[in-house]
């Protein structure tokens, strides 16, 4: 019933806008927003760009045909609402005739209502006012990946083509359907050059400072990247350095009071609190099951495999429950438990996934971490609050902090605790320490190593290992490999830890939902951050 109503839609549509202009095939640049209502319209197409400038940035894209029907042709005889499901377009940026980037839209971008009508579609990829749009995340992914780099202010060429792709096990694609050329440069305000400088370090961060040299010309690069709004939304960058404070810099309004919301970074928090709580003897050990703490029987599902899932299984992103943060129709998936009452109930009412097995497949469960916390505080007299202060936050010597909170009132354990940037790099450098602070014994030797393994190896996308709430992964320099291991969290939040070269990196940001964030903070640890550490040059 749905694929006859999907396809009546489709050919009434096809004939309602089957017209002459319809079946123009063009592709422009334009600064400002496509007239799409005037089918008879003509629109003065730019033929240069700056991207400095406060102008908006659109494509006008008309095949002539929908993309529906752009499908077809390339799998005949397969439904229009199948063939949607599995292809989409394909945007090229070339600069100067050079390929650059390439990407292939996700199914689900665009409006079911663009794909299937014959009318010219706005594409925006700069705006002042929108943002959070499919075509503006992936001008940010094009702009961190090349355009950064390339564009300046002599004019380059940017051409960007237009092909269709379906995905039926192996993928095809159209041949180009459409191109244009835009003459573009980056030509940006001018900053006051005494504020790319490294910032000085002011008295009373409770570090020692760094003695040895590092490459200020590299953070200089770097802090006009930043100030130029190259990179989004940087609020902090700390650099420790053999135990001593080397870089403390702050952006967009930030400062050294400021409690920066990490999102899941924290979650490297919640594994250690669960050793702790193992070395006091709260809890037996992180092979111990659920069984062991809720009645499941009471929840909905209750089944052998809910059963046999341990503790270890949710410090490793390995439990099988029908749970998984990157996709978005996923029963378990994190956003499905903010709207609820009650954290812990919607976890154990899950299902468990038919074709998973508890400690075998890796996929990101932020409500796996929900629990451990909820485990600690039921087992920990007074709760899991006072306990963290007094065995983790009182030793470090973090005063100030705020944690995010279930509808129950209790500390979240999923992300958002908000702590001091200088606090971040602490727990950054307990870890470097093997779990020593200032001579003392805070987090066991034994737990740092445990939690510091390769125990789930991580999908293609990102390679690299997953260990006890950390990431892994191994980063070429110098045509040597250096290991991280890695706190992250949405909006490009991370605590990079390099045992080999006892260096602690912490980046607060706060581009939230953004496809750049995460990228535009490993490029600022691998081209700026680690040469400048790695390669010093002497400074007058």
């Amino acid at each position: 019933m749905k694929q006859f109503l999907f396809l009546t839609v489709f050919a009434a549509s096809i004939g309602l806008c089957f017209t002459a202009s319809a079946q123009l095939k063009n592709l422009e640049f334009l600064d400002h927003r496509p007239n799409l209502t005037d089918s008879i319209s003509k629109e003065s197409a730019i033929t240069s760009y700056n991207i400095g400038s406060n102008k908006d940035l659109y494509l006008k894209l008309n095949t002539g045909k929908s993309l529906a029907e752009e499908l077809e042709k390339l799998a005949p005889g397969l439904p229009a609402d199948s063939a949607l499901k599995i292809g989409n377009f394909q945007f090229s940026f070339l600069i100067e005739g050079k390929p650059v980037y390439k990407e292939d839209l996700h199914p689900g971008a665009i409006l079911l209502q663009d794909k299937i009508v014959r009318k010219p579609l706005p594409v925006v990829l700069i705006s002042g006012s929108r943002s959070g749009l499919w075509s503006l995340n992936m001008w940010d992914r094009f702009m961190i990946n090349s355009g950064i780099s390339l564009f300046g202010q002599t004019p380059k060429k940017l051409s960007i083509q237009i092909r269709v792709y379906i995905d039926a096990g192996h993928r095809i694609y159209s041949p180009i359907l459409l191109a244009a050329d835009i003459n573009m440069t980056r030509i940006l305000p001018p900053i006051d050059a005494e504020l790319i400088k490294p910032q000085p370090i002011k008295l009373d961060s409770g570090w020692p400072l760094y003695k040895g040299k590092y490459n200020q010309e590299l953070i200089v690069q770097l802090n006009t990247r930043i100030l130029d709004q190259s990179y989004k939304k940087i609020n902090s960058i700390v650099v420790i350095k053999n135990g001593s404070l080397l870089l403390e810099e702050y952006f967009n309004g930030s400062s050294r009071s400021s409690l920066h919301d990490p999102r899941s970074v924290s979650k490297s928090f919640t594994s250690t609190l669960l050793g702790l709580a193992i070395r006091d003897g709260y809890l037996k050990s992180e092979q111990q099951k659920l069984g062991e703490f809720y009645n499941l029987k009471q929840y909905d599902h209750p089944s052998a495999k809910k059963d046999s899932v341990k503790l270890v299984d949710l410090l490793t992103m390995s439990a099988a429950f029908d749970g998984n943060d990157e996709v978005m129709e996923s029963p378990g998936n994190e956003e499905n438990m903010y709207p609820t009452a009650d954290y812990v109930k919607f976890a154990l009412d899950l299902p468990m996934a038919v074709n998973k097995q508890n400690g075998k497949q890796w996929s990101y469960f932020t409500v796996g971490t929900m629990l451990l916390g909820d485990i600690m505080d039921k087992v920990i007299p007074g709760g899991l609050e006072p306990y963290a202060k007094k065995k983790l936050f009182d030793p470090l010597g973090i005063d100030s902090l705020e944690w995010a909170r279930t509808p129950m009132g209790k500390p979240f354990t999923g992300g958002g605790l908000r702590l001091k940037a200088l606090d971040f790099a602490k727990f950054g450098q307990l870890y470097c320490n093997e779990g020593l602070w200032k001579g003392r014994q805070i987090v066991p030797k034994s737990w740092v190593n445990k939690s510091f393994r390769h125990l789930q190896t991580l999908p293609a996308d990102r390679p690299g290992f997953y260990g006890f709430l950390f990431w892994n992964k191994t980063i070429k320099i110098d045509g040597k490999n250096l290991e991280v291991w890695y706190s992250s969290g949405n909006g490009g939040n991370k605590i990079y830890i390099f045992k080999q070269i006892d260096l602690v990196v912490v980046v607060n940001a706060s581009a939230y939902g953004t496809s750049f964030a995460h990228q535009q903070a490993d490029q600022i640890l691998e081209k700026y951050i680690l040469p400048a550490v790695l390669h010093p040059v002497a400074t007058n």
